[in-house]
């Protein structure tokens, strides 16, 4: 189909979900570009490994791309292609033993002239949030970044983790709940 210059990145999901269906492959594009990083990091936190979150979202997308045709706009796009991105995560880990990491694993980049002190506390601080986060229960932690990192409303949440609304309330409170445990020496 022919778009006018940057026409597609204009459209709405529904219509792109609608053009994609029927194989239009710029819509698509558009789609995947719009919505892949946040399908990228519910996958990322989901599986904890960037290669397996990679796999999680090319399957996704797959996925979304042979079923869109299906898409009758119930739910938001976003959240139809975050549950399914959830769904192939845990397919993927189901496929490999989860590997422990450390806390400390992470890597940053001190920037120039940057003060050494703060940096340090800052990357303990992420530590200390990333081993928070990976000891909740996988519910609560996935509930948790889709509210707060993906800013979704409870309804949405609620839409990609295939629950209700009260149970998403229930596992942000406990999740809440435990980081606020857990973090305590840092306040």
């Amino acid at each position: 189909m022919a778009y006018r210059s940057g026409g597609a990145e204009q459209l709405d999901d529904l219509v792109l979900a609608r053009r994609a269906g029927l194989g239009d492959r710029v819509a698509f594009g558009v789609i995947a570009r719009r919505h892949g990083p946040a399908m990228y990091r519910l996958a990322r936190r989901t599986v904890l490994d960037d290669g397996d979150a990679e796999e999680a979202v090319q399957d996704a997308l797959l996925a979304a791309w042979w079923h869109l045709s299906d898409f009758r706009g119930a739910a938001a796009l976003r959240s139809w292609l975050l549950r399914l991105t959830l769904n192939k995560a845990h397919n993927v880990r189901r496929k490999r033993r989860p590997v422990p990491r450390e806390a400390g694993e992470h890597e940053t980049e001190a920037g120039i002239g940057s003060d050494p002190a703060h940096d340090i506390i800052e990357n303990e601080l992420v530590a200390a949030l990333g081993a928070a986060l990976a000891g909740l229960p996988e519910p609560q932690r996935v509930a948790w970044l889709l509210r707060e990192v993906d800013q979704l409303s409870y309804e949405e949440i609620a839409a990609v983790m295939d629950t209700s609304r009260d149970v998403v309330r229930g596992l942000l409170h406990r999740a809440r709940h435990r980081l606020a445990e857990r973090l305590a020496p840092w306040r």
